[in-house]
């Protein structure tokens, strides 16, 4: 159905681009085909540009599906006016289930539906992913899931079925930040002064994790899950003990927020769990002493 220009299609899609929680039971299926994670150019919440990506983008041009049954809010084409300027979805379908799920198809390069269709079903086609978005690279389906009411975006990967091979990674270059800026790399120091301290990692094989848990002395200091992003104003946040923006994550090129937590006198035993998507668990520790 075509709907009016405007305010109404600025405000879908900032949301779209900008906007689950574990409770959902419902999954939803893949709008186009996968095998392994090889099969992603993007994955969620990793840097695009000066923010955090908000979907996950699949490597290679294809056919479309529809992910799920669902009312369609609308479907944009570049030409369509917003304000001004076009819109970096490229041709692109938005439509809403009945859990509020906002699924966003972008980045489309020949749609199979009629303007005038008012409803998804699950698993027809409905395009030829391509590049008419701003994407880079002339990548496929740009997929985002994104809940209306918590104003949350989700990780497509929480909720589509489970990619059978997937693996731990190995976490590089583990250091320890002060206030100051002065690092202490752990493979090298093992005595730090004590207070408080950002714990980052530099590298990581073969993929970024999905969850990461940092214990000190057996407690938890913090749990960062990349499952959703938190909508805040008009920025994006990563949750765990505290809600952390993108350049806490991400603080220059290479590093990667772990936790922000303090280091009290005494010897510490400091233990990072890192998980991937199916929950398997890698383990790594330092004991060190804080004086």
């Amino acid at each position: 159905m075509k709907l009016q220009k405007s305010s109404i299609i600025r405000a879908i899609i900032f949301s779209a681009i900008t906007v689950f929680s574990l409770e959902y039971a419902a999954a939803v299926d893949w709008p186009q085909q996968v095998q392994t994670k090889d099969d992603f150019s993007v994955e969620f919440a990793r840097p695009c540009g000066n923010t955090f990506s908000t979907g996950i983008i699949f490597a290679n041009p294809d056919t479309v599906k529809a992910s799920d049954t669902a009312t369609i809010l609308l479907q944009l084409e570049p030409s369509d006016s917003l304000s001004m300027f076009d819109s970096p979805l490229g041709n692109a379908i938005i439509a809403v289930n009945e859990e509020n799920l906002m699924n966003t198809y972008a980045n489309l390069d020949e749609l199979k539906i009629a303007k005038d269709d008012y409803m998804l079903v699950e698993g027809e086609e409905i395009a030829v992913s391509g590049k008419s978005g701003w994407q880079k690279e002339p990548w496929g389906l740009e997929f985002k899931i994104a809940d209306i009411q918590s104003q949350t975006v989700i990780n497509p990967l929480v909720l589509l079925p489970k990619i059978i091979e997937t693996e731990v990674p190995h976490l590089y270059n583990i250091s320890l930040v002060n206030k100051n800026g002065l690092p202490y790399n752990l493979t090298q120091n093992k005595a730090l002064p004590a207070g408080t301290y950002n714990l980052y990692f530099e590298g990581y094989d073969p993929e970024p994790p999905f969850k990461v848990t940092v214990l000190i002395n057996g407690k938890e200091a913090e749990t960062i899950t990349y499952n959703m992003l938190k909508k805040i104003g008009r920025s994006l946040f990563v949750g765990g003990k505290r809600n952390y923006a993108f350049d806490a994550i991400f603080a220059g090129q290479k590093k990667q927020l772990l936790a922000t937590t303090s280091l009290t006198k005494g010897k510490t035993l400091l233990v990072i769990q890192s998980f991937d998507l199916n929950g398997n668990e890698r383990n790594i520790s330092y004991t060190l002493d804080i004086y």
